[in-house]
């Protein structure tokens, strides 16, 4: 076995807890594992403990919390000693980090094997390599990231190692080390044996490549789909897995909008416009935003009384909502002329549906199916990418998308425009008074441009506490990081003829203009009549539910804010 040249530089202890791989100490040979080990290790113990030999010609013990001191951990000290090598220490980690280890340097071979496999032999030899190490190691790791919470789980990989990271209430966390070569096969497993035929961009792993996937796996009896994307990166690359948790909006515990944080006087105007007859609910949002958990929501309200035929077209479903039917459309990245959503939105016109929901309005095919569905009576509730409510209608009427503004903006096909976005909450636990920990020419601004009283305002916590955080994160450098669970903040815009009229005429910043003259409370009030998703944030500020750190992270320094909006 050849030396671990770049291991981390760490000087070994008589004792300690390693839970992160950049604290293992250097070595060279595992003496306790491989074809030919030189110290016997009971085979029912090999995944609790390892003796490990160093260049300094000494050994130590790497044995999971509860294995030291038993009398195998004891007999492996022992064959060490009598090897002739000196007794450096033993050291307890996480069965994580023990498994790491014996994966990069003991069953490497297995991991090579399931990366090189042709595609002819994947769907015979799948069944065999279902309980490989590198697809173990992937969902022992997916695992460990869902119980954290994780929306987003990020493997940034750099030359010799990779840092893993997650999204956790719209934060990023950092979790731990790995080696490059383990995360490599793990996801060189998942992306050539796992993925679903059909989605995987290429055929097989490449890190050099750009790449995207769908990876259905089943943890501890929870089905979740990873929409996989990785890119090449200078040193390496980083592959990023959006956690869809696939399941019964029941079990799922599908949130009320209220629950999701709209105002009374939000939730009134959509169910005013879900309520007609006709048109398009259009909800935008940047990637991760929560547009499709709120859609689904509406479509849960609308479904309550079953006297609808509502029909959802999704890529793929992420709620299964009762009352609802659910298409779940997968593209084939392969065969960029297969375009499944068509035949699907085709079908959903003949299928005599009151209510559609299409996932999202991406290219020109869902535009112009989306203006077909709402021009042949039906209520429509779709996504699109877009930087505000207005926005929605600068980007259907986008070359990319290319409806036309003359049929876009009319109050037949637009019934309500919605811009969310989501932040962070403070902890009630363990938030902090403003006035404690900010500066106050910070705080004054709030005070200058909004007319907020600073002494409401709370901050989260830098390292949180027992009730928002939990073991397994990285707690080295936070900043604001005491939150627990986001909150949506949103701009909804009714639709009035004025409004219709600009829109229509390409005057888009004198139609915001007129938006925003309809301002009549206070940004510490909840009618959100007038107001953007950052006028929403304001108020919650004004209750101590955001923190202004989270709060300028979204959308910016107050200062510049009012400027942009000539606000005085």
């Amino acid at each position: 076995m050849t030396p671990t040249a770049a291991a981390p530089k760490a000087s070994l202890r008589n004792s300690g807890h390693i839970h992160d791989y950049m604290m293992l100490p250097a070595f060279v040979k595992i003496l306790s594992h491989g074809e030919t080990p030189s110290i016997e290790l009971h085979k029912a113990k090999h995944k609790a403990m390892a003796a490990m030999a160093t260049a300094q010609n000494t050994f130590f013990v790497l044995s999971i919390q509860g294995e030291n001191g038993s009398t195998a951990w004891f007999h492996l000290i022992e064959q060490g000693k009598r090897l002739g090598l000196g007794f450096a220490g033993a050291y307890t980690c996480t069965t994580e980090i023990l498994h790491t280890v014996l994966q990069e340097h003991v069953y490497e071979k297995d991991a090579i094997k399931a990366n090189k496999l042709k595609e002819e032999e994947r769907l015979v030899l799948q069944t065999m390599v279902a309980d490989s190490t590198p697809i173990d190691w992937l969902k022992t790791t997916v695992a460990r990231c869902l119980k954290l919470d994780a929306t987003d789980i990020h493997f940034e990989v750099q030359n010799d190692y990779a840092r893993l990271r997650i999204r956790r209430d719209g934060i990023m966390r950092k979790v731990t080390h790995f080696p490059s070569r383990v995360v490599n096969n793990g996801l060189a497993a998942g992306y050539t044996i796992l993925a679903e035929e059909g989605s995987r961009s290429e055929v097989a792993f490449n890190a050099l490549a750009v790449q995207s996937a769908m990876i259905p796996l089943e943890v501890h009896g929870q089905k979740v789909l990873l929409r996989y994307q990785s890119h090449p990166t200078v040193g390496g690359y980083d592959a990023i897995m959006r956690v869809l948790r696939v399941g019964d909006a029941h079990k799922t515990r599908l949130p009320s909008l209220a629950g999701l944080g709209y105002t009374p006087w939000q939730l009134e105007r959509i169910q005013e416009a879900t309520a007609s007859a006709w048109g398009g609910v259009f909800v935008a949002g940047i990637t991760g935003s929560g547009k499709t958990t709120t859609l689904s929501s509406l479509l849960s309200q609308l479904a309550q009384d079953g006297q609808r035929k509502i029909i959802s077209i999704e890529d793929p479903v992420e709620y299964q909502v009762p009352g609802v039917n659910h298409f779940s459309i997968r593209r084939k990245t392969h065969d960029p002329k297969a375009n499944p959503f068509e035949e699907a939105m085709l079908a959903f016109l003949r299928m005599d549906p009151d209510v559609g929901m299409f996932g999202e309005i991406r290219d020109q095919m869902s535009g112009h199916m989306a203006h077909a569905a709402i021009q042949t009576g039906h209520k429509l509730l779709t996504t699109v990418h877009a930087t505000s409510a207005l926005g929605i209608i600068a980007r259907l009427t986008s070359q990319h998308i290319g409806l036309i503004r003359e049929d876009v903006c009319t109050p037949d096909f637009l019934s309500i425009l919605v811009y969310q976005v989501l932040i962070p909450k403070n902890c009630v636990h363990c938030s902090v008074p403003a006035l404690q920990v900010m500066n106050p020419q910070a705080l004054a601004a709030y005070e200058k441009h909004f007319k907020l009283d600073p002494s409401q305002f709370r901050c989260a916590s830098d390292n949180g506490c027992p009730h928002c955080q939990v073991s397994g994160l990285e707690n080295n450098d936070n900043v604001h990081a005491g939150v627990s669970g986001v909150k949506v903040c949103a701009e909804v815009i009714p639709i009035t003829t004025e409004l219709m009229h600009l829109m229509r005429k390409h005057e888009d910043i004198q139609a915001r203009e007129l938006w925003l003259s309809q301002r009549q409370s206070r940004f510490d009030e909840e009618d959100m009549l007038g107001k953007e998703a950052w006028g929403h944030a304001l108020y919650e500020m004004s209750r101590g539910v955001l923190d202004p750190y989270h709060f300028e992270r979204s959308f910016g320094p107050p200062a510049i804010l009012a400027t942009s909006r000539n606000i005085h």
